[in-house]
């Protein structure tokens, strides 16, 4: 086998292949559970738009289930517990995983920013560019404040609310 052959196979050493789809769809109680769990994440604030309001919510979530793939079981084994809980207890029961199965949070929330961020919806408000932009080069990553590479972060300031 050749040099190239091996880099066109299917075998990777670095990262696995992404999946196309995850192990199995999402019942309808875990879609309904992760729509909750998006807007207690990611509330409804003035015109900030909820975690699950964005248009295509079961596809992208599906979709980013596929890229976590190997992490299904732990996340589907997640919303069976968290099923449970209703939506007004649902903050306490996130904090308390966060608390106790810091993993299980990371990849139940990057599930559900993951879904939210890809969406149309907020592509266009966060005026994501498309297609990507090149990645800057080395020294300019590195030099980013003097060479302005963050000014429009900067200007726009922080992203995140405060949750009492």
């Amino acid at each position: 086998m050749t040099n190239s052959s091996k880099l066109n196979s299917d075998k990777r050493l670095s990262v696995s292949k992404p999946a196309s789809a995850p192990p199995r769809a999402f019942t309808q109680r875990e879609l309904q559970t992760l729509r909750i769990i998006a807007d207690t994440l990611i509330p409804q604030e003035g015109d900030f738009r909820s975690g699950s309001s964005v248009a295509e919510f079961n596809e992208l979530v599906t979709k980013a289930a596929a890229i976590l793939d190997k992490h299904f079981e732990m996340l589907t084994a997640l919303l069976e517990v968290l099923g449970f809980a209703p939506a007004t207890e649902m903050w306490a029961r996130l904090r308390r995983l966060a608390d106790e199965d810091g993993d299980g949070f990371y990849i139940l929330s990057t599930l559900i920013v993951g879904a939210y961020i890809y969406s149309d919806e907020m592509k266009a408000e966060l005026n994501y560019p498309i297609p990507h932009r090149n990645p800057p080069g080395l020294f300019d990553a590195a030099d980013e404040l003097s060479n302005g590479i963050l000014d429009p972060v900067i200007e726009r300031g922080p992203i995140y609310r405060v949750v009492k």
